[in-house]
């Protein structure tokens, strides 16, 4: 099965249909109009308490998740009190603007006889914030109004008067009929829960119906209150049945609170296993369980499972429980009820924040739901989206009778926490920060990192949601010159799509704004023809980041196993670039490994400082940082992240780097020798393998302590790593650093905390090995003129090949410096190989791999040879002298 662009269907697009399909409503309440909300506090977003007890929200982990979700939407600090300093000083209809325009909702069903507040706003004025808005009707509130104007003619009449059940009866059924019967109703619901509780007597006689009347309105009478509160069991069952007649008269839905809700419900009352009587007397009526019911969200479900007129609404758990109760939640409705009876609501109330949060965790709790359902072999992928559309939209849409096409959230501006990670709003507030300019940027295959800068307001309105195009071949320049190269055309477009979760203001230069991208097929009318007749590859195929993403989906999919990453900054600081001899170049200081002596220097430490700081300010952990062997060297250590997402952070680590130290009068380079005579500079890489299911890590005893899927990932990396060598060691330089006796590691082998083995197996803590400690690997032939997303990719590739496999690792770990030991003892050992020695061998390597370069992408592969091989060539006919000014220059 295919999408409607012809693509399979993977689990992005799970996740793409989740955070991009539109929502009906299918119960909410009306916004307060802008006088009235100034006296409604925030807490009652994410709380169903009121008074003092309401001062206890903030202790809860509704408020303190639904806090930091609106500190993004606010673009301020999480904190409640900036929250509210925000809306204080914006006016209502901002807000409301604000809140809603990310959400995605097309239609909203309002049951607007919440009346514990008054200045409602209408149905109708709703629109605007969203397409379309419809009423539910409360029938309780309908019949209080009744009973409200029996009792007045009660007080003004003769003495004589009599209460008859039809002068109830007959205005009941008539204002009842007309709602039913008005374009903007959709459905009834009932709190009889609130009132009297779900067990409802559907036998009750007109006797006993009239004699109840006449009590209650003689008690309204006498009662000194203008409102009538019905509270009388007899009457609101015969009202429940006189609108369930009426709802099946006109075909309309009716609604019925179950679960939790205000303090003056009976929540053992609430149980909808009550309504059973209900249900079978009423077969033909369409009843809907609202608020999953919570906690009796399995009864509910069982309820809509064995019945066909049961549909469940799985509203007002969210934002009010726990995102943990909230999976529950939604997984014990999925256990039994049918997906075309599961209904999505906000409870949205008052406060248009209470609608933004709903949302946006209504459609991360459905994807991580839906992802593990198609995991655990539930759904399939295919089941699984039209699971999320069901219940996003087309279940409402049919069982309301709507009839209105969706309308899917194209422009990312309008996408959700979870799809952009950045509303329209927040970009704004970037502008409102000082951000000028935004720099869209890629990485190419030499690792360059490239931007085009956008002044903020072209940005926001156009380049957010629609990019910007660039010249195909501007992946495959090598690093000597801006040439297009031979088997590249200079024609041709690709789109640029600015990844928004990545977008970050620059603290060292504030003005700018910085967005990695993901590139997109620019089509054209002759597009047809250019496909069948051009050898170029699609920019889909050449994106780094698409690659990469790619490869962890397949891991994910495939193998049920997930990766973290992160990859370590070493770099050396330069006093200046002397252009003489730049393979000599003046470092700021000459001192040792983790010497205090390569902090004494004030202009040193305040540059380290400012980078830490910056880096920190961008969201990028810091777990540790320190001077390394070289001079001038020193190594910045962030935390592990997902892989595409560290490799996003150490393009970001790097240039803060390099623009740090420019600022400071400095320049950082990242080349990998930079110094004859010592220790290289490397891009360690750090990756751990992780089950989804950890029932399923495998452990026996195995010579290295590791898991089954763990020693088959080593062993494919192993297998491949002299063809992975061109990809994470690219360029002459490159092989200068990888020499026996220098922490690089030239024999192919492995080894417990060694640091002469191009793969280190690390433990967490360092208490010795044994069975279910925290352990990653470190790769150790890396540098930073590798591409990151190709590096990962290329690892993660072989990784994944030997998981697939099953290869085992036959090889020893070895605890020594394998260049020290004998040809002997590295054969007992398994080491039988080493490193290529050049760029040119590494690159034959990697040519007959054939199968590494099918799981990476042939594509950016052949890209990736064709620019290494036009380097060589170009740095045979240049001095040394030269080779290192284009390498420091670029690096």
């Amino acid at each position: 099965m295919s999408n409607i662009i012809g693509q399979p269907i993977t689990h992005d697009t799970l996740l793409k249909t989740v955070n991009t399909y539109p929502l009906i409503d299918n119960h909410a309440h009306n916004l307060l109009d802008s006088l009235t909300s100034l006296s409604c506090p925030l807490e009652i977003c994410f709380s169903e308490a009121n008074g003092e007890a309401l001062q206890n929200a903030i202790e809860t982990c509704a408020l303190k998740r639904g806090v930091q979700q609106l500190a993004k939407l606010y673009n301020c600090e999480a904190t409640l009190e900036a929250i509210k300093n925000v809306t204080d000083i914006k006016s209502y209809d901002e807000l409301c603007n604000i809140c809603f325009e990310p959400t995605g909702i097309q239609c909203l069903l309002l049951d607007d006889g919440l009346d514990s507040l008054d200045g409602l706003r209408s149905v109708e004025s709703h629109v605007g914030l969203v397409k379309c808005a419809k009423r539910i009707v409360r029938i309780e509130q309908i019949a209080e109004q009744v009973i409200g104007d029996l009792a007045k003619t009660f007080k003004t009449s003769e003495p004589e008067f009599v209460v008859e059940l039809k002068s109830f009866r007959d205005p009941l059924i008539e204002k009842f009929e007309s709602l039913a019967n008005s374009d903007l109703v959709v459905s009834f619901k009932s709190i009889a829960a609130y009132r009297t509780g779900l067990n409802i007597n559907c036998n009750v006689n007109d006797e006993t119906v009239a004699f109840s009347l006449a009590n209650f309105v003689l008690k309204c009478v006498k009662s000194e209150k203008q409102e009538v509160r019905l509270v009388d069991k007899i009457l609101i069952d015969y009202i429940l049945k006189l609108a369930i007649e009426i709802a099946v008269k006109y075909d309309i839905p009716i609604q019925f609170h179950t679960g939790f809700g205000d303090n003056d419900l009976d929540l053992l009352a609430s149980n909808p296993l009550y309504l059973r009587e209900l249900i079978e007397t009423y077969p033909t009526a369409k009843i809907v369980l609202l608020h999953s019911a919570y906690p009796y969200t399995r009864q509910a479900g069982y309820l809509a499972s064995v019945y066909s007129n049961v549909y469940v609404d799985f509203g007002l758990v969210f934002p009010l429980i726990s995102a943990t109760g909230q999976q529950a939640n939604l997984k014990e409705l999925f256990e039994i009820c049918p997906s075309n009876k599961i209904l999505f609501s906000t409870d949205g109330h008052y406060l248009p924040e209470s609608f933004y949060v709903a949302v946006i965790q209504v459609r991360e709790t459905l994807g991580k739901v839906l992802l593990e359902s198609v995991e655990n072999k539930d759904f399939t992928i295919e089941e699984a989206v039209k699971i999320a559309k069901q219940v996003m939209f087309d279940n409402s849409n049919k069982l309301y009778k709507l009839n209105l096409v969706p309308e899917i959230i194209t422009n990312q501006e309008h996408a959700t926490e979870t799809f952009t990670g950045v509303s329209k709003f927040a970009l704004k507030n970037l502008k409102y920060n000082g951000v000028k300019y935004v720099r869209l940027g890629w990485l190419d295959v030499t690792n360059l990192l490239r931007f085009r800068v956008i002044p903020i307001d072209r940005f926001i309105e156009y380049t957010a949601s629609r990019g910007l195009t660039i010249a195909r071949c501007l992946n495959a320049l090598p690093v000597y010159a801006d040439v297009v190269l031979k088997g590249f055309s200079p024609a041709g477009e690709i789109l640029l799509k600015p990844d928004l979760n990545t977008i970050v203001q620059l603290p060292y230069h504030p003005t700018h704004a910085f967005v990695h991208s993901l590139w997109e097929n620019k089509w054209t009318p002759s597009d047809a023809e250019y496909d069948s007749t051009s050898s170029e590859p699609s920019c889909f195929t050449l994106c780094p980041r698409v690659c990469l993403k790619n490869i962890i989906e397949l891991a994910r999919k495939e193998f049920g196993i997930y990766f973290l990453a992160g990859i370590e900054s070493e770099f050396v600081l330069l006093k200046n670039h002397n252009n003489h001899k730049p393979y000599q170049p003046d470092a700021v200081d000459n001192t040792l490994y983790s010497s205090s002596a390569s902090f004494q220097n004030r202009s040193t430490l305040s540059t380290i400082d400012e980078m830490v700081e910056a880096l920190q300010n961008q969201n990028i952990e810091v777990e540790q940082f320190h001077s390394e062997s070289s001079p001038g060297q020193f190594e910045i250590i962030t935390g592990p992240d997902n892989p595409l997402t560290a490799a996003d952070k150490v393009v970001v680590t790097r240039q803060t780097i390099y623009d740090v130290a420019a600022k400071n009068c400095l320049k950082a380079t990242f080349i990998p020798k930079p110094f004859d005579e010592t220790a290289g500079t490397a891009a360690h890489i750090h990756i751990s393998v992780n089950e989804l299911d950890q029932s399923k890590k495998i452990y026996d005893n195995h010579h290295s302590k590791l898991s089954r899927k763990e020693r088959s990932f080593i062993a494919g990396v192993l297998q491949h790593l002299k063809a992975i060598a061109a990809l994470t060691l690219p360029t002459i330089n490159s092989y200068e650093r990888t020499a026996d006796h220098h922490w690089t590691g030239k024999w192919i082998c492995w080894g417990v905390e060694n640091r002469e083995t191009p793969i280190r197996v690390c433990y967490r803590p360092k208490e010795g090995i044994k069975e279910g400690m925290d352990v990653n690997f470190e790769f150790k032939c890396v540098d930073a003129t590798a591409n990151p997303y190709i590096a990962l990719a290329a690892l993660l590739s072989a990784g994944i090949d030997g998981i697939k496999k099953g290869l085992e690792l036959n090889m020893l770990d070895c605890q020594d410096d394998p260049a020290s030991l004998s040809p002997e003892a590295r054969a007992k050992l398994g080491i039988t190989e080493r490193l290529p020695d050049t760029l040119e061998d590494s690159l034959s390597e990697l040519k007959k791999d054939e199968g590494l370069a099918k799981s990476i992408g042939e594509d950016i592969i052949k890209c990736f040879i064709t620019v290494k091989e036009s380097e060589l060539d170009y740095f045979k006919s240049v001095s040394k002298d030269k080779l290192y000014q284009i390498l420091i220059d670029r690096y």
